[in-house]
């Protein structure tokens, strides 16, 4: 199972609405759904937060990170270090809020569309 059913399982379980969990984390109803079908990938900060809410290790979140979370930071880092241009767009967009990102994120999904 990937993050967005995994995610999807937790909040039915607990007999919780998009909204409900939306307004409890500080983020839209929109991401939660774009996240439960898989049309947004959670930064690990996301994922985190959807941990500790729902008391699980990020790993149930996300079963297919095999490393342990500090391993999974590493990864990020490394990807981050490979690719200037990568670690620039994270510092640019480390601190928006969720809105803004949500923004970026569309900007970000319509040039991917344009390229195939």
């Amino acid at each position: 199972m990937n993050f967005g059913t995994n995610l999807r399982n937790l909040r039915i379980q607990r007999s919780l609405t998009q909204q409900k969990l939306a307004d409890d984390l500080g983020i839209s109803q929109a991401s939660v759904g774009a996240y439960e079908v898989g049309i947004r990938e959670p930064s690990f900060e996301i994922v985190k937060k959807f941990a500790d809410y729902f008391n699980v290790a990020p790993s149930t979140l996300m079963p297919f990170v095999e490393a342990s979370d500090a391993e999974y930071v590493q990864r990020i880092a490394d990807s981050l270090h490979r690719n200037p241009k990568l670690g620039l767009l994270f510092d640019k967009t480390a601190k928006l809020s969720d809105s803004d990102l949500d923004a970026v994120l569309s900007v970000v999904s319509a040039i991917s569309k344009e390229r195939g």
